[in-house]
């Protein structure tokens, strides 16, 4: 059997599954467990599925997967009003992450003649500020996830691991009060993992058609977050609850 078509094969049991193991595999596909180990590597290394102990789980359910560029031409006028409220947290002479994200390339033009050391791992806000010469400009790179145009994985985990900032700007697929923020794909999750890790403050930037969304992926808890800006689509009863639970909301105005 051609190392294709054992992938493809491998993507389909887990498409049904969301997990796999190397000795089923093994069995099923009648190969060895050296060749079911490798064929497992080299789809991690693509970013399709995340190593387990003795197998492999899904890196995102690909029929749930939006394209970035289809998410962006959606609620643009929030998102704009949202990082428009975010510039307020942006200071001469600090360090900040720009997430990747449909919600945070807005903040990238506002910043984009300030004095400031940005560092992202989204395609889209390199392209906003490489010309903007007042701003040191820092790249995450990885494995490039195409859905969302960034780079991740262990090489942008390990990028950093080696700096610190002020205030990282996160982007999320969806946020709630039981699950916190979560996002669609397991590696980008790490990835934005360290990014809090590496961020004094952190800035959840979401619209609010993604509160009550649960994705696949969990990346923090709300104890993990300073703020939440979102806009004024979101009910009295939704922010009320989320207070509750000791999260800082503010409301982006039109």
């Amino acid at each position: 059997m051609h190392a294709t078509q054992r992938k493809n094969l491998i993507m389909q049991e887990l498409q049904q599954n969301d997990s796999v193991d190397v000795l089923s595999l093994a069995r099923r596909l009648a190969i060895s467990k050296v060749t079911v180990r490798k064929d497992l590597d080299e789809l991690a290394d693509k970013g399709l599925v995340v190593r387990t102990h003795g197998g492999a789980v899904l890196a995102e359910k690909q029929n749930l997967v939006r394209l970035i560029s289809n998410t962006i031409t959606e609620h643009t006028e929030d998102k704009k009003n949202i990082c428009a409220h975010a510039l307020r947290f942006v200071e001469q002479g600090k360090s900040i992450i720009i997430d990747s994200g449909s919600t945070t390339v807005h903040l990238a033009p506002l910043v984009a003649k300030m004095n400031l050391s940005v560092i992202t791992n989204s395609i889209l806000v390199i392209q906003e500020l490489a010309a903007a010469e007042a701003v040191e400009l820092l790249i995450v790179g990885g494995l490039l996830r195409r859905p969302s145009l960034a780079a991740i994985g262990s090489p942008a985990r390990s990028y950093l691991n080696q700096i610190h900032v002020d205030t990282l700007f996160l982007g999320a697929s969806g946020f709630s009060v039981e699950q916190g923020i979560t996002c669609t794909n397991l590696i980008e999750a790490d990835t934005k993992q360290a990014m809090i890790a590496s961020a004094t403050k952190v800035i959840l930037l979401a619209d609010s058609s993604k509160f009550g969304t649960v994705s696949l992926a969990k990346v923090c808890n709300w104890e993990d977050i300073d703020l939440l800006i979102t806009d004024d689509g979101l009910s009295d009863e939704g922010r009320l609850t989320l207070e509750a639970q000791g999260v800082h909301v503010q409301t982006a105005r039109s």
